[in-house]
């Protein structure tokens, strides 16, 4: 059986997909006609309307980013986005996905988190049954808006708790506007009420805004792309068991890296620093799961071996209770 044919099959894990960044072009334009701004396709899709246009750097991304959250409004338009996400999810073999939520973006923009916590609940229930795709939530506050603003977000995000299906709660945001050090009482208390803890580190940042952030106490840590240049960083997440969520196409659209082949995937491989690939903002960017894994195999040498132990490596990573592990566990086992 040739690799191509095993990559169809074989499920994978996602654990850095932000459901903002995950609007559909056709979802983009129903909302923007649902409220009546036309200005937001029209600044961010082909004239067609039938995709993303190309991300120029990344301050051309936070803007977008900010257009397409704008239009998220209701529980309904999380709902359905909560949808279209898992039925995308669905078609590249994703089998368990842990989606990040902005709760910090949706206090700063007046939106009631419990409400649309419940809508993702109820959406995630329904694309499990219908898709096979389980989808977990981890609530997300804004660096640059402050600790004191990031409390809030875990207050509302344990009210919400894993009856509604959040599992871990993350801080994101510009990681060189406040020391990572401020949130390390926030990731302890999170920690403490059994949320996974997640930081954004190294993506604008230095390799040291990566030190800082496991240094923070942060399970995991989102891009982490710095510490690739870092041999001490490395062997520090390695050592501590930090798990990297890599996610090279979204480093190479908004300039983080060169290109692709310029990731630093196989440092982080060499040093064993646990690790998988992620999308982080696929519509956004354009990309797949599937896709991203097909490009590390065709430019920076990934083995299947490596993706298979990558794979286990998100398993072991995840956040997900034990019964949906297990889950988890038997289909990636029951692959090609």
């Amino acid at each position: 059986m040739s690799e191509q044919v095993r990559d169809r099959r074989r499920a994978l894990l996602e654990l850095h997909v932000h459901l903002e960044g995950s609007l559909s072009p056709l979802l983009l334009r129903t909302l923007a006609e649902r409220y009546g701004q036309p200005g937001v396709p029209a600044a961010c899709l082909t004239p067609d309307g039938s995709r993303y246009l190309p991300v120029a750097g990344f301050a051309q991304f936070l803007e977008r980013y900010k257009a397409v959250v704008s239009l998220l409004r209701t529980p309904r338009d999380y709902h359905e986005a909560a949808l279209g996400l898992g039925a995308a999810l669905a078609g590249q073999g994703v089998i368990y996905a842990e989606v990040t939520v902005g709760y910090g973006v949706m206090h700063r923009q007046g939106v009631a988190t419990e409400p649309v916590q419940l809508a993702l609940h109820e959406a995630a229930a329904q694309v499990a049954q219908e898709r096979g795709v389980r989808m977990l939530w981890q609530a997300d506050a804004v660096r640059q808006w402050g600790a004191d603003a990031a409390w809030k977000a875990l207050e509302a995000a344990l009210r919400c708790g894993p009856g509604l299906g959040v599992v871990a709660f993350g801080v994101g945001g510009d990681e060189t506007a406040l020391p990572a050090g401020d949130f390390a009482p926030l990731l302890a208390a999170a920690a403490r009420e059994g949320f996974g803890t997640t930081l954004h580190a190294g993506e604008t940042g230095g390799a040291a805004s990566v030190r800082d952030a496991v240094l923070a106490g942060a399970q995991r840590i989102g891009h982490a792309t710095a510490a690739g240049g870092a041999p001490e960083v490395l062997a520090m997440m390695a050592g501590a068991g930090v798990f990297a969520e890599l996610c090279p196409g979204s480093n190479v659209a908004t300039g983080a890296v060169g290109g692709y082949a310029a990731h630093p995937l196989r440092a982080f491989l060499a040093a064993g620093v646990p690790c998988c690939l992620n999308t982080d903002d696929p519509a956004l960017f354009g990309l797949s799961l599937r896709g991203e894994y097909e490009r590390a195999r065709e430019a920076l040498g990934l083995l299947e071996v490596e993706e298979r132990r990558m794979q286990a490596q998100a398993l072991s990573a995840c956040f997900a209770p034990a019964g949906i592990r297990a889950d988890m566990e038997a289909r990636l086992a029951a692959g090609p």
